[in-house]
């Protein structure tokens, strides 16, 4: 019966693009938002869009943590850190997801400059491992991702995000390699206390989804977040606080099917 429940979870892990999804995302703010991220400026750039490093001129640290619907097996968890140079920005990044069964672990170093006040540019050489059971060998490849950034105004930011442009081999059976992902979108800043952010997604192995959300600052310190995705549809929500060099931000994934994925991230600012 225990190996019927792994494989059932295994198998429901594999298939479900919100597994995709997470291959790059990290942080609250943007999983609450609809998972828009990609033209986000913010301490998690280091993460989801490389190129925001370079408009993100704070040394920070900060961890993310998601128990994708309510599994341990499938939590995800995800440590970051970016240091700022006269040279441009340097930011280094650890994901794991899974657990002894069946687990992936992401190791990224990242680089950002900024051209000139508008444009902005980032890389990261990433090390991607896949392990299954005890029987299995590891999996060990390497990758890299790429990320623009286009800021015309202080109130409005485009981005663009591509992971594993070219697609990786992972297994010579039936020629599997990792897919590629790129996302689009851009973030407009209505008003001082109003962000509304629009992304396309797209993922080699599934349909292109559009992902939408908003930011509420209700005062200095505390901010209310929406967002909506397609293929499959979910709604996300969250709060997040500012308190001095402290971010803590809460989020949820909502999945018609599977239920709720809660999130929490923090990050201090050095």
């Amino acid at each position: 019966m225990k190996k019927l429940c792994f494989f059932i979870i295994l198998s429901t892990f594999l298939s479900l693009s919100c597994y995709a999804q997470q291959l790059l995302l990290a942080g609250s703010r943007s999983a609450a938002m609809g998972y828009t991220s990609v033209a986000n400026i913010d301490f998690w750039s280091v993460n989801n869009n490389q190129a925001g490093m370079a408009f993100y001129d704070k040394n920070s640290a900060g961890i993310y943590y998601e128990n994708r619907f309510m599994l341990k097996e499938l939590s995800y968890q995800a440590f970051s850190t970016c240091y700022t140079t006269k040279l441009g920005t340097l930011g280094a990044t650890i994901n794991y997801t899974g657990d002894k069964n069946y687990n992936t672990l992401k190791a990224g170093l990242g680089y950002a400059l900024k051209i000139n006040r508008k444009f902005s540019f980032g890389v990261q050489m990433d090390y991607l491992r896949t392990s299954l059971a005890d029987i299995y060998k590891n999996s060990n490849k390497v990758t890299f991702e790429i990320g623009l950034l286009y800021k015309p105004s202080e109130n409005i930011s485009f981005g663009m995000h591509t992971f594993n442009p070219l697609p990786i081999k992972l297994a010579e059976y039936a020629d599997e390699r990792i897919p590629t992902i790129v996302n689009m979108g851009f973030s407009y800043q209505i008003n001082s206390d109003i962000v509304v952010n629009i992304e396309a997604y797209k993922h080699s192995e599934f349909p292109l989804e559009v992902r939408s959300g908003g930011e509420y600052h209700i005062n200095k310190i505390f901010a209310a977040r929406l967002g909506i995705c397609t293929k499959p549809f979910r709604y996300t929500f969250g709060v997040g606080a500012e308190i001095k060099k402290l971010n803590v931000d809460f989020s949820s994934c909502m999945h018609q099917t599977l239920g709720y994925s809660p999130q929490i991230s923090l990050y201090y600012s050095f």
